[in-house]
């Protein structure tokens, strides 16, 4: 056999293996309202469910979120908003009272009914976990509920939790408990999701601002550290503070990103470009969702409840977009010029009675490659499912309650947990600075930088007669100069990059 083809196969089989590799953080789902319940995905078909937690009541609302084991898929916590619970379903070590008291005693089984309430991911390879929870404090809580009176009632805390999973014998222990990486802003309760960065380690986390605004607060997750916020800000479409409901995801490749919210005016679809080296949203585009009044005249007079957005999908093969509002479901070909054959109404109405009709709720796309249709209400035991979502119109399969556990234990179907695609891994692009060999971790004799870290300004020197240039963590130009001195106090804490011709130099900024 000649070296050429040996060195050929060779690479073949290698390329295979570490493309063969399933990460398996997204093996199980935990959900359901009154008891735990637990979906495993072992192939394509549709997964296994059973009641896991029997006992106690766990509530899962709609807030919640889990993750497993990458290698093995075994369940390794999970959190419904306020509370963490270890494999065994018992409350993990320091893992209570993830928000303040007002909040926590709100509903008599502490649980977050808002979805995307709670995101997990990993800090690294040694067993420790970031779990980030939207919330509001209890002086916010005053404020807004007992002397506004509840008519708006934004969050205003966005908190992190560490999470050791070596501890307590594998069931783990919370090492740093509710650290607000932001606070003192007024944002949604909902639209919280994260998507890989390029390099295939670090993440980028969304969140959705202000009401009124489509402003979204972008985080780099790191293992050491968190790095942000940066803002972006977009004139359409403006959400309001209607946010009990609401999406983000992202398309399986990271490529692309949507969200929706709302109801009325704001009856839209929010899509953009997304750059997994920078986390920023690129050439936006905005879409009207179609509204359907006719559903059950007695109740939607008006289109109000057909037009409350719920969740938002993309296909697998990010073709398509799919949407669920509260009676109808939709797929929309976002490439399709002609929107009368770009709109394709999945179903129209209830998947039952009506007498035992949840409403839809919000979607999920499985590691079987189907998109769960989560309930608004958490009172029976059936989901529906879209089977073959990269098929266009009736060819999708919409299948009626088919995802389901026929069983005598109380429990109800509320909606699939937020994650993100941990599947996701490096796209191959190379990032400036974060994946440049030129940085020096200090000054050199060709190129002095002092003090570092700094604080108010920044002294160079170099032999060099190019432009200095500082760059922020994810390689975003600040200010070119050809001085030799630049104030560095105007820019957040972090690090940062001072490039001059070739010579790069890492810069702590505190």
């Amino acid at each position: 056999m000649g070296r050429k083809l040996i060195v050929a196969m060779l690479l073949f089989v290698c390329h295979f293996n570490v493309s063969g590799q399933t990460n398996r953080s997204g093996a199980r789902w935990i959900l359901g309202a009154a008891r735990g319940v637990e979906a495993e995905f072992t192939d394509t078909s549709r997964p296994k469910i059973k009641v896991i937690y029997g006992a106690t009541p766990h509530y899962y609302d709609g807030g919640h979120s889990n993750i497993c084991d990458s290698a093995t898929g075994k369940l390794l916590f999970s959190c419904n908003g306020m509370v963490l619970y270890d494999s065994v379903g018992n409350i993990m070590d320091n893992g209570d009272h993830l928000v303040e008291s007002s909040y926590y005693y709100y509903n008599a089984f502490p649980s977050s009914s808002v979805t995307q309430a709670s995101l997990i991911l990993p800090k690294g390879n040694y067993g420790h976990y970031y779990v980030f929870i939207t919330t509001i404090s209890d002086s916010a809580w005053d404020y807004y509920v007992n002397i506004g009176g509840g008519a708006v009632v934004p969050c205003d805390r966005l908190q992190v939790n560490i999470i050791d999973m070596n501890a307590n014998g594998g069931l783990g222990s919370v090492l740093v408990k509710n650290k607000p990486i932001l606070q003192g802003v007024a944002i949604h309760k909902t639209m919280m999701q994260a998507c890989r960065h390029s390099n295939g380690i670090d993440w980028w986390l969304l969140k959705q601002g202000e009401y009124d605004t489509n402003r979204i607060y972008r985080f780099l997750i790191k293992p050491d550290t968190i790095e942000g916020p940066w803002i972006q800000s977009f004139a359409e479409p403006k959400y309001p503070s209607f946010d009990l409901m609401g999406q983000y995801a992202f398309s399986k490749d990271g490529t692309k990103f949507a969200s929706v919210q709302g109801r009325g005016k704001m009856n839209k679809l929010f899509m953009a470009d997304f750059d997994r080296c920078t986390g920023e949203l690129n050439n936006p585009k905005i879409f009207n969702i179609p509204i359907d009044s006719t559903t059950f005249l007695f109740i939607d007079t008006v289109g109000q409840l057909d037009s409350v957005n719920m969740g938002v999908c993309f296909s697998p093969n990010g073709d398509f977009i799919y949407l669920s509002k509260r009676f109808n479901i939709y797929q929309y070909q976002y490439n399709e010029p002609d929107s009368f054959i770009a709109w394709y109404r999945v179903q129209h109405g209830p998947d039952t009675t009506q007498q035992k009709f949840q409403q839809y709720a919000h979607l999920y796309l499985g590691l079987d490659n189907r998109i769960y249709i989560g309930n608004v209400a958490g009172g029976y035991k059936q989901m529906s499912v879209i089977d073959k979502p990269d098929i266009k119109g009736v060819g999708c399969q919409f299948c009626r309650k088919c995802f389901r556990l026929d069983t005598n234990v109380l429990f109800g179907m509320t909606s699939p947990p937020n994650m993100p695609d941990y599947n996701l891994g490096a796209s191959g692009q190379v990032c400036w600075p974060l994946n440049s060999s030129e940085i020096r971790d200090k000054s050199s004799e060709s190129m002095e930088v002092w003090p570092n870290p700094a604080s108010t300004r920044l002294f160079i020197k170099t032999k060099i007669k190019k432009e200095r240039e500082l760059f922020n963590s994810v390689g975003q130009l600040l200010i070119t100069t050809k001085e030799n001195e630049i104030d560095v106090s105007r820019y957040a804490k972090g690090i940062y990059y001072l490039k001059c011709n070739s010579l790069v130099v890492k810069i702590n900024i505190e």
